[in-house]
């Protein structure tokens, strides 16, 4: 073989090589096994899986990608209200505000960034001064804060899709301005000067602020806000003898920033029952640290061992269906409160803690998890194989499920549990495996 013959024929088995890394695993061990010797079984109801729905303590929503902040009703989950708490940065240090500033106006001015619920009922927001510092530290959903006087109260409609122009302002971006008092201009032109040397000097001085909604008495919405974006701010508009300007204060991603969600569930037409499988027709997930579905498959292991031989798992999918338009007489309202896009599930500890599922790390398109036709499936096929390799006698704390992102997503769904009605819309794992022998 010549030496250009051989090069060419290395070329070829590089380019196939590559070619085949690049095919995505569907199945575990599918190339050991003829697919005639595959034996399909799909594991249903609570005999099956246990599932309940449970409560979430809280997430950790310190510097959460958006700010959260509305109160909305919903006739399945009950109410939710939800706000959060920030600090505001110095855009300059060392301001000077002249000669005998007047305060004219003071806006907090926030950038959305999208909305969940109906933007079409009107929302009452409050601010409220910070009194305690806000220490780098974690802070989670449930943390609450001291706070001082209202500073700010504003009536609105949410209008997150309408840009906004004002006159002094060219934004074409939609935006929501609270006015705030402009006693807060008044303190920040009379005290002392040592107090805007610096960001660390002001945050000391001005802790931050609190938004909350107050109850809206209908269905409502949660709007999104970027709170780092650039035409995020307060701005202080004022004059003095020889000027008339602004002077704003930011959020900067240095900042600390956090969302405070409350659920009220006894508010829902037929309240959840939370870690209750008694009843298990409906699974209940809620982002913003509201729900997630516990599930386990507690005979898995022990129906393995009585195949009395190795089962080599070829494919494993939870799969989970929508919940139907009424559940316990409660309008299931999918338009108003869209299904999430992404779900995640992770494997319990033995702590209660949660770890990533070894499948996950495969990649997106084997693992699953996107809502797609009124259906979610996940392929957990690693996880089910150190199932039965563990045994029957080993600890079995199963699995959660959650909606993906949730320290900022407020969306949810219901899905058929293992107790639903309809066998072949109910919560199942389906399973493809071998039988090979020693």
């Amino acid at each position: 073989m010549t030496l250009k013959n051989f090069m060419f024929l290395l070329l070829v088995i590089c380019s196939v090589s590559i070619i085949s890394c690049k095919k995505v695993p569907e199945r575990i061990g599918n190339t050991i096994q003829p697919e005639s010797s595959y034996i399909r079984v799909s594991f249903t109801g609570t005999q099956d899986i246990y599932a309940e729905t449970q409560r979430v303590d809280s997430l950790s929503t310190k510097s959460a990608n958006y700010m959260l902040l509305g109160d909305m009703y919903d006739p399945v989950f009950g109410n939710s209200n939800l706000g959060f708490y920030t600090q505001l940065s110095l855009t300059t240090n060392g301001h000077e505000w002249g000669e005998n500033p007047v305060a004219d106006s003071v806006v907090l001015q926030l950038t959305y960034s999208n909305y969940y619920g109906d933007t079409t009922q009107q929302q009452i927001v409050r601010v409220y001064e910070v009194a305690e510092d806000m220490l780098d530290t974690t802070y989670y959903s449930n943390t609450i804060l001291e706070c001082g006087d209202e500073i700010g109260y504003h009536q609105f409609f949410p209008r997150p899709k309408t840009f906004s122009n004002f006159e002094y302002d060219t934004i074409n971006t939609a935006v929501l301005r609270i006015p705030i008092d402009t006693m807060v201009a008044h303190h920040f032109f009379h005290d002392e000067e040592a107090n805007f040397t610096s960001n660390t000097a002001f945050t000391d001085y001005f802790k931050g602020i609190h938004l909350k909604c107050d109850d809206t008495g209908g269905t409502g919405s949660i709007c999104y806000f970027n709170i780092t974006n650039s035409n995020t701010y307060m701005r202080v508009y004022y004059h003095n003898d020889s000027d008339t300007s602004f002077y704003d204060f930011d959020v900067t991603t240095s900042n600390i920033r956090y969302n405070y969600f409350e659920h009220d569930y006894e508010a829902a037409v037929s309240p959840i029952r939370f870690n209750d499988s008694t009843d298990n027709r409906y699974l209940f997930l809620q982002g913003a640290s509201g729900t997630r579905a516990f599930i386990k498959f507690p005979n898995l292991a022990q129906w393995a061992a009585n195949l009395n031989t190795n089962v080599l798992v070829n494919e494993a999918k939870l799969i989970m269906k929508s919940a139907p338009a009424v559940i316990d007489g409660a309008i299931n309202d999918t338009t108003t409160f869209r299904p999430p896009t992404q779900l995640v599930v992770v494997k319990v500890n033995a702590d209660g803690s949660y770890s990533t599922l070894p499948d996950q790390y495969v990649g997106t398109n084997y693992y699953g998890g996107t809502f797609k036709n009124g259906e979610v499936w996940f392929r957990i096929s690693e996880y089910i194989q150190d199932l039965i390799l563990a045994g029957p006698d080993a600890e079995n704390y199963g699995i959660y499920l959650y909606v993906n992102a949730g320290s900022y997503n407020p969306s949810r769904w219901v899905l058929n549990g293992p107790d639903y009605a309809d066998s072949a819309s109910m919560l199942r794992l389906d399973l493809i495996y071998s039988e090979i022998d020693d």
